[in-house]
This record gives structure tokens, sequence and C-alpha cells, in this order.
């Protein structure tokens, strides 16, 4: 299993991917879904909507301004946990592909015991959104050893 990141035009032009893929599409709350290319090999998509946000401490955000929700890092984690064995890659795709995808795929392979090393090095992920999915896969109840692992 590999996972890699990507901006929202690339996954609209559509992606080149030997093999089996599934796709999780972010898109800012007030914004379109992603128009996902149906292309051989594509398993199935996850839509969600949220923004570039890292709620701090007693400051609300702004009404418009949607932060990832611990449901949405459900979502995601049930989606890879679905997912995981019948796929060779796992695309996340955010507006620019540099701060919520790379946090999401960062946790994502921190619970499959992969290296997210690239993505802290290459990308500037948004720790909010890393915490809330790495919480997710720690929530799954121990149901897997390798739930949650961090590096």
């Amino acid at each position: 299993m590999e996972l890699m990141v990507c901006d929202r035009g690339t996954i609209e032009r559509g992606i080149v991917v030997p093999g089996r893929y599934v796709v999780i599409s972010i898109h800012d709350g007030d914004q379109p879904r992603a128009k996902v290319k149906s292309q051989e090999g594509l398993r199935d998509v996850l839509f969600l909507a949220f923004n570039d946000a890292q709620p701090m401490g007693g400051v609300a955000l702004p009404r418009e301004v949607q932060a990832m929700t611990p449901g949405q890092a459900d979502e995601i984690r049930d989606f890879v946990r679905k997912h995981e064995h019948d796929v060779d890659l796992i695309v996340v795709h955010c507006h620019s592909g540099v701060s919520r995808s790379p946090a999401v795929a960062a946790a994502i392979s921190d619970a499959l015991l992969l290296d997210a090393k690239k993505f802290w090095q290459l990308y500037t992920p948004n720790r909010y959104v890393y915490h809330t999915v790495a919480d997710a896969f720690d929530r799954e109840g121990g149901d897997d050893e390798n739930a949650g692992v961090r590096s």
C-alpha cells in the first residue's frame, strides 16, 4: 500500500495509476466537490468538506470556516480500513495539495506503519488535521495492534 498527495487540478485532469486505487477528496466547505475522473483502477471516492483551519484554544473560527471534525476523521479511518486490502494506492487531494492532504496521508501512513517522513519533509501538513485523523485511528478500540502508531 502506498499513499500519494496531489492538488485539485491534478485530480480533475486525471492521474495515471497502475493498479487499483481510491481517492480521498477534500474541498473547502463553500466550494463544489472536485470532479474526480472515473478511470480504470479507481475503486471508490470519499468526499469531505472542511477548510484548511487549525482551531486555537479560546479563539472561535469565523462562521464560514469549517475545521475538520472528529466524525470526518472517523470517515477517513473507516474508508481506509474498508479498502486497505483491496487497493495498491490511496490518493489524497485537497485544493493546493500542501496542507490538508499531506496531513491526512501522514496520519494514514503512521496508522498503517508506512513511512510518513516524505509528507513532513516535502509539505507543510496541517497539524490539527493530522492529529484529528491519528486520533480516529487511536479510537478504533484495539481491533488492530498497529492502530494509532505514530512516528
